[in-house]
């Protein structure tokens, strides 16, 4: 019969469990030893939970049993380790709940220090990726009682004091950092965002040209290297960095593309005041491209109308100006803009329209009020020309273009009604003189009267000359056509509704959280083809130091030493090595 104690010595644990249980089954009992032994078989084969009863058995019968209690302490950290492997892999596959909980169900009491470390850190690497950053940084000022300087878990710290806002103590943690690492490219960046946020622009300049020295073709410290241009209003400077930022492998997070589409803006802005049109309507594209096209910003869509229409492409200007209005149906330099631009066209029954959209907005704003009169009369409305004018004249009495115009139509009115007034009536015909009285017989007839003289006929007066009624009404047409000037450019009446894309104070404002910015270093092993290069590599590794990553075995393996004596070695050194295993 084969011996229990010689099968484990031997490695085979199932045949030792195996006889075990025959033992078990002939005796009808176990002796302690036995039980022991059997639990050690257990440990070996994975199966922690049913060795750990086991050891708690011996125990009952045998309190005192060091053997057994030293084994249970065993089992508690390889379950630990082994819950650890599964937290890791959960962690990695995303499934950041799980992983947590996992990590929650090791017993940190008994477990070794390494162990406490890698799961305290990682627990606040999880925290991280799920916006508890509070969380994040108690667990990983936890993990530094374990390892104080742990490099990788201080940059950590700093990342999530930035991300709570202690720009100062973040400040201090990243320095730390570059101090006993001075290449530490993710520290380097960090900082440099660090110093923008507190306004130190030219010093957050300095730090990404070192990063970008030390690591040229990452684009992290383009990005924030734009990012404080931008705020410099250095624009030109800033299109350059985040250009840099997309073509050394940016993946043009939301973030980065939202102060790229700004600072394309703001170019196009100057590009449109200096009359460099073409090149103005090329960089409002690229901004538009750069957000999302279900929501555009509708001072951009406007300005780049404006640019078309200065490039004479008025056709392709009007749609976008209509985009605006579809995207803020309250954006009145579109409205505006649209209705004047419609009036010189002679489109009045759509100038009235846009116009009048514009003074509902802002029925203050007299000059686009006294063109909607303008638009009325040309679309032969006197009526609503005469009442917007007094619209006008309501808000702002002195307007003398809208005292001209309603004297003007008034003076046509009064003029219509004067032509279609009935003639006056014929005078009446003189009454016939009275019959004269015959004289008595025995009365002698009066001497006859001389005859007075006949007056003279007053000379007929010479009628007036008749008045072309249509002469009248192009006289009147053609001052009303005098109020607004024909020869002036369309572009000309537009630019006084220029609008702002960037509001005064937005720049100051401007924050921007770098893509991969707040993902922390983890601590936990990786196998070696995880590891080789081209990659792709696991996140949240330093690439740059790879080897850290390989389990302890390994990595003694590979290079002939712990990793405790391989980073004593000098950077030269280390780097020679790091060639030799192919993981340069």
């Amino acid at each position: 019969m084969s011996n229990p104690a010689q099968l484990y010595k031997d490695g085979k644990y199932d045949e030792a469990i195996a006889r075990i249980d025959e033992m078990e089954a002939e005796a009808g009992t176990l002796t302690p030893q036995l039980m022991n032994l059997k639990g050690v078989c257990k440990m070996r084969t994975a199966k922690v939970d049913e060795a750990l009863e086991l050891f708690d058995e011996v125990l009952k019968v045998d309190p005192g049993n060091g053997e057994a209690a030293a084994n249970k302490r065993g089992s508690i950290m390889l379950k630990g380790s082994m819950t650890a492997d599964l937290a890791n892999k959960l962690f990695r596959d995303g499934n950041f709940s799980g992983a947590l909980a996992a990590y929650d169900g090791i017993d940190l009491s008994v477990a070794n220090d390494e162990l406490k470390f890698q799961v305290r850190n990682n627990v606040g690497a999880i925290h991280m990726q799920m916006g508890d950053v509070k969380s994040a940084l108690v667990a990983f000022e936890q993990a530094l009682e374990v390892k104080p300087l742990s490099v990788d878990t201080i940059h950590n710290k700093a990342t999530a004091l930035k991300g709570v806002g202690k720009m100062s103590e973040a400040l201090a943690a990243f320095d730390q950092c570059i101090s006993a690492q001075p290449d530490f490219y993710s520290a380097l960046c960090g900082r440099c965002e660090v110093l923008a946020a507190l306004s130190r622009f030219q010093d957050s300049v300095a730090q990404a040209d070192a990063a970008i020295k030390c690591k040229p073709d990452e684009y992290r410290a383009y990005a924030d290297r734009g990012f404080a241009n931008l705020k410099m209003q250095n624009i030109d400077g800033a299109l350059v960095d985040f250009d840099g930022a997309i073509k050394h492998g940016s993946k043009q997070s939301g973030e980065l593309m939202k102060v790229y589409a700004l600072a394309l803006t703001l170019k196009a802005d100057s590009l449109l005041n200096s009359g460099r049109y073409h090149e103005a309507s090329e960089m409002y594209e690229k901004a538009l491209s750069m957000g999302s096209s279900d929501d555009p910003s509708a001072g951009v869509l406007f300005n780049h109308s404006l640019a078309l229409l200065h490039s004479g492409k008025k056709e392709e200007s009007m749609e976008e100006m209509k985009h605006c209005t579809s995207v803020d149906p309250r954006f009145f330099p579109a409205w505006a803009a649209m209705g004047l631009s419609c009036l010189q066209d002679g489109k009045f029954d759509e100038a009235i329209k846009a116009l009048t959209a514009a003074v509902d907005i802002k029925p203050e704003e007299v000059e686009v009020g006294y063109h909607l009169g303008v638009a009325y009369l040309k679309n032969n409305d006197l009526g609503a020309a005469v009442e917007q004018f007094r619209k006008v004249l309501a808000v702002k009495h002195d307007h003398e273009p809208s005292k001209k115009a309603l004297a003007l139509v008034e003076a046509s009115i009064a003029y219509k009604k004067s032509q279609e007034a009935p003639p006056p009536a014929p005078a009446p015909a003189p009454a016939p003189a009275p019959a004269p009285v015959p004289s008595p017989v025995d009365t002698p007839p009066p001497a006859e009267p001389e005859p007075e003289p006949e007056p003279e006929p007053e000379p007929e007066p010479e009628p007036e000359p008749k008045r072309d009624s249509t002469v009248e009404e192009k006289e009147l047409q053609t001052t009303f056509d005098d109020l607004v000037i024909e020869d002036e450019a369309p572009v000309e009446v537009t630019k006084a509704y220029r609008s702002k894309t960037v509001e005064d104070g937005e720049l100051s404002k401007l924050t921007m959280e770098q893509e991969g910015g707040d993902e922390c270093l983890i601590q936990m092993d990786f196998e070696l083809s995880e590891l080789t290069y081209p990659g792709p590599y696991p996140k949240g590794i330093r690439v740059d130091r790879r080897e850290q990553y390989l389990p302890d075995d390994l990595f003694k393996e590979m290079f002939k030493m712990s990793k405790v004596e391989f980073y004593e070695l000098r950077k030269w050194r280390q780097m020679a090595k790091k060639k030799e295993v192919g993981l340069w």
